[in-house]
């Protein structure tokens, strides 16, 4: 072959070699699509709790809502609208077309109803109107948020309107209400306060909570011979536990001399105006001869007594009298009756032995 072409060609070879390969020609890049903003959720505007109008004109009989225009905001009802609980007929005027009945009776009936939504419309409609039962049980309803938004304040309000237009349990209602601190700062001097309205009113019941702040210098400072005379007050208009108070007076010498015999007499007392307490409490007197001469048929009589009262320690007792035969012949079945009924009435030791009496039932 001839050296020059074979030159040539060598070096046409090297030449190859020594070039770089071109790189292939990109593809362009795509080019990117702006992501897509989210679309802007439209505002809500929350549906606005309805609330009663500032100046109510009238209360609707079918759901108790106050309003001011013609016809109920909450249910639709036309004002001055009222079924008649005797045939269900609804009418405006004050007597039902249909039967007769007077719309005041109606309303009264319902009023009375334990059924708070069929009792509300009725109780807000008369406490409106001034009936002073109403307007405490309007009261009761505010305070306890039931068919109504929860009000203390206007709870309060309604018991204190209710007392000073004469109910003495309105005033008791309130100064609990102040004594415990449930819906309001507690205030022994507001309780104490309420307690005399109610007792100015002859409640019986804020004689006896006079007594107690005496006797235990709740709120005032401790007397005896003040709680005393409290007691006797409230036991003269027949409160059995005021009996059971001055009784322990004179059992424990607060402010009297210390006197068996007057103690006994009034737990006698109390027992005769039907305390369960002091029925429960003569029959243990009697069981164990303290006060009194023992004798057993005498104490299971006080522990009958207490317990058709419903004392369960008393219904306890029986039980232990009929399983050990004390003042009685032994009998099983008798005594797992009373065990059962002390239980069912809170006794915790009486469920204990009816369980032991049937393992199989736990």
């Amino acid at each position: 072959m001839n050296f020059k072409l074979i030159r040539l060609l060598s070096l046409l070879l090297v030449l190859f070699l020594l070039l770089p390969f071109a790189a292939p020609a990109e593809s362009p890049a795509p080019e990117e699509t702006p992501a897509a903003e989210p679309e802007a959720t439209p505002e809500v505007t929350p549906t606005p709790v309805p609330t009663e109008p500032p100046e109510i004109t009238w209360i609707c009989l079918n759901c108790g809502r106050g309003n001011a225009a013609s016809a109920c905001w909450w249910c639709g009802e036309v004002q001055g609208a009222w079924a008649c609980d005797k045939c269900g007929t609804r009418n405006l005027s004050s007597i039902c077309r249909e039967c007769g009945r007077m719309k005041e009776v109606t309303l009264n009936t319902l009023a009375e109803d334990p059924r708070p939504a069929v009792a509300f419309p009725a109780v807000r409609y008369l406490a409106e109107k001034g009936i002073t039962d109403a307007v405490f049980r309007l009261g009761q309803y505010y305070e306890k948020g039931i068919q109504i938004e929860q009000n203390s304040l206007e709870a309060v309000n309604c018991f204190r309107k209710a007392g000073e237009a004469g109910s003495a349990k309105a005033w008791l209602y309130l100064a609990r209400i102040y004594d415990s601190g449930s819906i309001v700062e507690l205030n022994y001097t507001l309780a104490l306060e309420c307690y005399k309205r109610a007792a100015d009113l002859g409640n019986a019941d804020a004689y006896w909570y006079l007594g107690n702040f005496y006797e235990e210098g709740t709120g005032v400072d401790k007397n005896y011979a003040i709680a005393l005379d409290y007691y006797s007050r409230a036991a003269e208009l027949g409160d059995a536990d005021s009996y059971m108070s001055i009784a322990y007076f004179y059992l424990q010498g607060f402010g009297v001399e210390k006197s068996s015999e007057k103690a006994l007499e009034y737990y006698r007392k109390a027992a005769e105006l039907g305390s369960a307490l002091a029925c429960d409490y003569l029959g243990y007197l009697y069981m164990i001869g303290s006060m009194v001469p023992q004798d057993t048929a005498q104490g299971l009589e006080w522990y009958r007594k207490a317990a058709e009262l419903g004392n369960a320690r008393s219904m306890y007792a029986l039980g232990y009298a009929y399983q050990c035969g004390q003042g009685v012949e032994p009998d099983a079945k008798e005594a797992e009756k009373w065990y059962e009924k002390a239980a069912l009435a809170g006794h915790p030791t009486a469920l204990l032995v009816w369980q032991a009496m049937h393992p199989e039932e736990k």
